[in-house]
């Protein structure tokens, strides 16, 4: 179906603070997946804006090896918001100057996370509960940066629960440029459905651009979001892992046009294996190849013989390996003439 009231590039146009962003597409934060390598890949399939995993700040505060390799940005990723997370405000502050040297255009504060792991460090979607502590890190965040900040936060503590537009208004009023609202509670975590009727009470609450979080798996969904709440960016997060292209697709669908087909499987296969060249160069080669595994099973899903090749995937040691095993897949389905034509986009 053709979008009726596609607009021009420039009338998707925006800007958190002083960052001009070209469109309403977003890659989300995600721990473990959003590194500088699907980052780009991301940018260059259409991305507008990309999110960094989240880093905690006291990994910052105490100069941790790990925490400040989370850090790294690249130019042919920018514009790149950082994201970070705690429940201290000095602590939060003090990360600022590290945040900005590594390259962050936007710096993001994690208030979203259900994780217990960040529960206990007293950020994440711990502040959805402590709104005097949350606009307490919000301003000090914003007085330390000379760059723009945002939050992550969610739809309230439990179904029902409204304290998430109080919350925005103060966020607002500390210094924020932007709200990111995933559409769950924090009771219901990653379960049920996500909620965008939140999104667009936000609009309607906040003078700063609000953008949209949760369950975008269709290329089809943005446009369909932005017109049903008015939100100047929609987030695609779990949506995109394995499947950068899914920004190419959602693109389409805002300029008018129905979705590009899915790429065919040798050319998965490429993508996913520039995904972990970059990442090697990025790290070390052992490392790429471990953490491509999770990345593998996405790349996968729906591909003939899917289960199999990933039960392969998981053995692989290197990059050899693993271009290895995608020539041997490509040619198993040309041999077997079993490589489907590429579905349209749903």
């Amino acid at each position: 179906m053709i979008r009726e009231n596609a607009l021009t590039t420039d009338e998707y146009r925006w800007s958190i603070g002083d960052v001009e962003i070209a469109g309403p597409l977003v890659l989300g934060p995600m721990a473990g997946f959003t590194s500088p390598a699907l980052r780009i890949l991301c940018r260059r399939a259409g991305a507008h804006l990309v999110y960094s995993e989240m880093v905690a700040a006291q990994g910052i505060k105490h100069r941790n090896r790990k925490t400040f390799a989370l850090l790294r940005t690249f130019d042919q990723e920018q514009p790149v918001a950082v994201q970070i997370f705690g429940g201290d405000p000095e602590i939060m502050a003090d990360a600022v100057p590290f945040v900005e040297k590594a390259g962050a255009a936007i710096i993001d504060i994690n208030m979203g996370c259900p994780v217990p792991k960040v529960l206990r460090s007293e950020g994440g979607a711990a502040l959805m509960y402590d709104a005097e502590r949350a606009v307490a890190i919000a301003a000090a965040v914003a007085e330390r940066a000379t760059v723009p900040v945002t939050c992550k936060i969610r739809a309230g503590v439990i179904l029902g629960d409204s304290s998430y537009l109080d919350l925005a208004l103060r966020l607002q009023d500390a210094g924020v440029a932007a709200v990111a609202i995933h559409g769950r509670t924090v009771k219901q975590g990653y379960c049920g459905d996500a909620d965008h009727a939140h999104t667009k009470a936000l609009v309607q609450a906040l003078d700063i651009p609000v953008i949209a979080s949760g369950d975008v798996f269709s290329p089809k969904l943005p446009a369909s979001i932005i017109d049903d709440t008015g939100c100047a960016g929609v987030m695609i997060a779990r949506g995109a892992v394995g499947r950068p292209w899914i920004f190419s697709q959602a693109k389409d669908v805002l300029a008018g046009r129905e979705p590009s087909a899915d790429p065919a499987p040798g050319t998965r296969m490429g993508i996913a294996l520039c995904q972990a060249q970059m990442m090697a160069l990025e790290i070390d080669e052992a490392r790429a190849v471990h953490k491509m595994r999770a990345h593998l099973a996405w790349y996968t899903k729906g591909l003939p013989g899917g289960k199999r090749l990933r039960g392969a995937f998981n053995t692989i040691q290197s990059l050899g390996d693993m271009r290895g095993l995608m020539h041997d897949y490509v040619d198993y389905l040309a041999a077997k003439d079993v490589e489907p034509p590429p579905e349209r986009a749903k």
